[in-house]
């Protein structure tokens, strides 16, 4: 903590001079009201001379400003008129006052977003863009919308895609329908829920196993329509094609203006044109489809060819409503107010500090907080109990060498934490924006990580986590701190630069060994489970990080490799995401030694036969064939021939 000498902060701290001001503080009244009158008689002292006025600091420098403030204190007195100690806290445990939920400077989105959800609540589907830099404010405007749509009966869902999971967009897509199956069993009645399983059991007919495969949790919602092996019976027979045709027909049942889908797909950067082709075969539906579809991308990072600008082309051509925006830095009197709400200190007072801020941060909201959060740690923003407010000085700010670069000031953060923490963070920032409890479980069990659980205790013990009312832990820093336990009771990062900076904490020369031992850790622990669901997608992942690395292992070790990337092939393909699982068997084959079909017959013939019907899966027809006669070529007798046989003649 940096220490400052007595006078550092003259201009805030001089007590009021003039004698009825102070006679007003002794009788109690709120600071506010003092620090009013006193700035009003130092003007009226001046003659109303702005000159003047401007070298008595806090002056007023005409009666507008006085007016502007006596508004504010009718507006919000809680914040503004009463003097806040009790909401900041003691001198040990200061806080911003920050307006949660608030969205500074985007009335103008605020309003297009919500008209736009309004005409889709009259039976129109829409589609929604938000584009800007990281830390822009982009799930906030979104995130704005959701009680309204909660109100009038319609369905959030969301995914978030990230820079780590890259490689499974589809089953991100996949994943945020099925959440819809839970809120309608939770809304509805059950005559109501009677009514829309036999609508989807109509609409399937016989394909009906093909949607359990596809969405499980509408087991939920059709209980009695689920029989034991309907799922099975079906095998492989899904593609690309049938997973978006499959999706729309339970949009068509489950959604319509009383009950709008909105579908919230964050950083869709990260997504490939497979996820966003599903997207395309809802929203340009005109058979009842009712869904809003919202995706917001970092318009910096992204180029022209992109499938995000593809998305927007075949939406126009498919005579899709759709609407654009772009998130900016904050203007120079938003930021202000977001500030003052901060301090609780009248805009006027804050605007030469807020000036400072915009100047760091280019107005970016998310690196405001974070700038803000690093002055009070320097003790350069300070909260004056005798004079019941924050005080500051901007010389000294503006003078201090602090970074303009968000990345920076949270990783020295992070820096201050003990060894244990830092492990969580450098871990969690490895398996992308959001980490299952399971795995978290499942990597306590081992010896490397045995202590994981404690470093999140531990954060909690010394403040950088705290319990919510709801009894989920999260990290406490400026915003919503480094990580939160959501309801599902995985973790995630709150915000993307956390994760980004937790993960800049491994040095790029380590990244890809330590990806590497953090799989074979996990796989070292859950070889032996039966099932440890989608973890073996995430094992798989972090192993061929460290691709290089595998060829140094002798050949058992790489063939159980190689098994494991089956195994996560054949767990995509069950889950319908067939581009997935064409990803994780090629890498399995490319393990594979050159004498395979000689030392691994078994090994060899699983996993031509999956990569084959994946290619078939996703139209590779030509790789499809090639690979089925490769396997006709190897085989050691009939039985082994027939699966491929029957597929070619398909």
């Amino acid at each position: 903590m940096l220490s400052r000498a007595k006078g550092d902060y003259d201009r805030a701290e001089l007590t009021f001079q003039i004698p009825s001001v102070i006679r007003m503080q002794n009788m109690g009244i709120p600071a506010s009201l003092c620090r009013m009158m006193h700035n009003l008689l130092e003007f009226v002292s001046r003659g109303g001379d702005g000159d003047g006025a401007q070298q008595m600091h806090d002056a007023y420098k005409s009666l507008e400003g006085v007016i502007d403030d006596l508004h504010l204190l009718l507006l919000d007195p809680a914040r503004f008129l009463f003097d806040a100690e009790g909401l900041v806290g003691n001198s040990s445990n200061m806080r911003l006052l920050y307006r949660k939920g608030k969205l500074y400077g985007r009335d103008k989105e605020e309003t297009l977003i919500t008209d736009a959800f309004c005409r889709v609540s009259r039976g129109q589907s829409e589609a929604f863009f938000i584009g800007g830099f990281s830390g822009s404010g982009k799930s906030m405007l979104v995130n704005s919308l959701r009680e309204r749509v909660n109100v009038v009966g319609g369905y959030v869902i969301k995914h978030k895609f990230d820079a780590i999971s890259q490689e499974r967009p589809l089953s991100g897509v996949i994943s945020a329908f099925n959440q819809t199956c839970q809120m309608i069993k939770d809304r509805h009645s059950p005559r109501r829920l009677f009514e829309i399983a036999k609508k989807l059991r109509d609409e399937f007919g016989v394909d009906f196993g093909l949607l359990v495969r596809l969405l499980p949790s509408v087991s939920v919602l059709v209980p009695d329509f689920v029989r034991p092996g309907l799922v099975e019976q079906d095998g492989d027979t899904m593609n690309v094609r049938s997973v978006c045709y499959s999706l729309l027909r339970f949009v068509r049942v489950v959604s319509s203006p009383v009950h709008p889908i909105m579908l919230f797909l964050d950083d869709i950067q990260w997504a490939d044109s497979t996820a966003l082709d599903v997207i395309h075969t809802i929203l340009s539906d005109t058979m009842g489809s009712c869904m809003f579809f919202v995706g917001t991308y970092r318009d910096n990072e992204v180029q022209v060819e992109h499938a995000v600008f593809d998305l927007m082309e075949k939406l126009d051509i498919s005579n899709v409503r759709t609407t654009k925006v772009s998130l900016t830095g904050l203007g120079r009197e938003d930021l202000n107010t977001m500030i003052s709400d901060a301090l609780c200190l009248y805009p006027r007072i804050c605007m030469p500090l807020s000036d400072i801020v915009l100047q760091k941060t280019k107005g970016s909201p998310f690196f405001v907080l974070e700038f803000m959060q690093s002055l009070m740690s320097r003790s350069l923003l300070q909260y004056n109990f005798h004079q019941k407010r924050w005080v500051w000085n901007e010389d000294i700010i503006r003078a201090e060498e602090i970074t303009d670069n968000v990345l920076h000031l949270l990783s020295t953060k992070m820096n201050r934490l003990d060894e244990l923490q830092v492990m969580v963070l450098k871990v969690m920032a490895c398996f992308g924006t959001r980490t299952d409890e399971s795995v978290i479980g499942y990597l306590s069990e081992s010896t490397e990580y045995s202590g994981i659980r404690d470093g999140l205790e531990g954060a909690i013990s010394d403040g950088f986590i705290e319990k919510d009312s709801d009894g989920n832990f999260k990290f406490r820093a400026i915003s919503d701190g480094f990580i939160e336990k959501d309801s599902d009771g995985n973790f995630k990062f709150s915000h993307d630069k956390i994760r980004e900076a937790a993960y800049n904490l491994i040095p790029d020369s380590d990244k890809k060994q330590f990806h590497y031992n953090l799989g074979k850790v996990l796989h070292s622990v859950c070889e032996d489970k039966d099932d440890v669901g989608n973890t073996v997608l995430l094992i798989a992942s972090q192993m061929m990080y460290g691709e290089e690395f595998i060829q140094q292992d002798d050949e058992e070790v790489v063939i159980a490799l190689a098994e494991l990337n089956m195994r996560a092939g054949k767990k995509a393909m069950d889950g319908c995401d067939h581009k997935t699982a064409y990803s994780y068997l090629q890498a399995a084959l490319s393990l594979l030694p050159n004498n395979h079909w000689e030392r691994h017959y078994d090994v060899s013939l699983r996993l031509h036969f999956l990569v084959a019907c994946a290619a078939n899966s996703i139209l590779k027809a030509d790789e499809a064939e090639l690979i089925l006669n490769k396997i006709l070529a190897n085989t050691r007798c009939i039985e082994d021939m027939l699966p491929s046989k029957f597929l070619l003649s398909q």
